[in-house]
């Protein structure tokens, strides 16, 4: 996988432990074995692949993840990430509800729907962790836009300008609920598996039961950020409405779709979101963005020992 390496020109990628000999890069070096373990040409894992996504059409089974229902992923090369799990060239991964159960090869399965993998690698899903998709319908809108004017006055593609005082105002309860649901079902389709959803859309109750029931809708795991109404729109019950949001929608912690609480220290009033948001127990989170001035105020709150573990 290293040209300089092949071409006899050892490169230095990583280390062991004891610092004394080279290491073998783990996912450089599983690629290769998986695919020399695929087909004695070397690369058929992956020259294969087209071929067989025409001839295996196959999604997951129905109802994946609910209860009681079982399926196991068959002869894929599996990356675990995981390094007490391992990786594997072929091997196999057995889903109970919604929890992995059991990696390795030739599971025995009996009763579960089989998926071949062959021709594939089995891997965790990506994590987004910063992702507004209520802006979905907007996205390649404001390619040439600046964050906002601050260094020009006379800018006006900016993303505060047009995309937060501009479309966000008149978005509906459907709107937002369609945008974010086509914004993590795109995601999915590109190995997204879970998502942080900063959102900042909630002029009304029904505006956020829409951005968390599109969330659950897509069935992956994702964190539902609770922050501002973009432009303060007439109607919004930001930060209050998280007490029922934490109650209605977030009762138990052993479920895909979580909840943290948006305190953006630049706003006025950021004081009673962090408040609640420690009265409910949930994570607070902010963007930190250096140009808006935001220095003198972290040094405050660290000062007054703001910021521990918890926050």
């Amino acid at each position: 996988m290293c040209r300089l390496c092949d071409q006899g020109q050892p490169q230095v990628h990583d280390y062991d432990d004891d610092d004394d000999d080279r290491a073998w890069n783990p996912r450089r070096g599983f690629l290769k074995a998986s695919a020399s373990a695929g087909a004695a040409g070397g690369m058929a894992l992956f020259a294969n692949a087209a071929q067989a996504d025409d001839d295996r059409r196959e999604r997951e089974p129905e109802h994946s993840g609910r209860h009681g229902r079982r399926y196991v992923i068959r002869n894929g090369s599996v990356m675990s990430m995981d390094p007490k799990v391992g990786d594997f060239a072929r091997a196999d991964v057995l889903v109970e509800g919604r929890k992995i159960v059991a990696i390795g090869p030739d599971l025995r399965v009996g009763g579960a729907h089989e998926i071949d993998a062959r021709g594939r690698i089995v891997m965790p899903g990506f994590i987004d962790t910063h992702h507004h998709l209520f802006e979905t319908a907007l996205r390649s809108y404001l390619a040439d836009g600046l964050l906002f004017d601050g260094l020009d006055a006379a800018t006006a593609q900016n993303y505060f300008q047009k995309i937060l005082l501009t479309f966000a105002p008149v978005y509906r309860p459907q709107d937002v609920y369609i945008n974010t649901l086509f914004g993590s079902l795109s995601q999915l389709d590109a190995g997204v598996t879970t998502v942080f959803d900063i959102s900042q859309i909630h002029h009304s109750p029904a505006h956020s039961d829409a951005t968390i029931k599109a969330l659950r809708d897509s069935e992956r795991r994702a964190v539902f950020g609770y922050f501002e109404s973009a432009d303060s729109v007439a109607g919004n019950q930001y930060p209050a409405d998280a007490r029922r949001l934490k109650a209605t929608h977030f009762s138990s912690a052993d479920q895909l779709t979580t909840m943290t609480m948006g305190g953006e220290i630049y706003l006025p009033g950021y004081e009673a979101a962090w408040a609640i948001g420690r009265e409910l127990g949930l994570p607070v989170t902010a963007h930190i963005v250096g140009t808006f001035g935001m220095r003198p105020t972290f040094d405050a709150l660290a000062t007054a020992g703001a910021f521990t573990a918890d926050n």
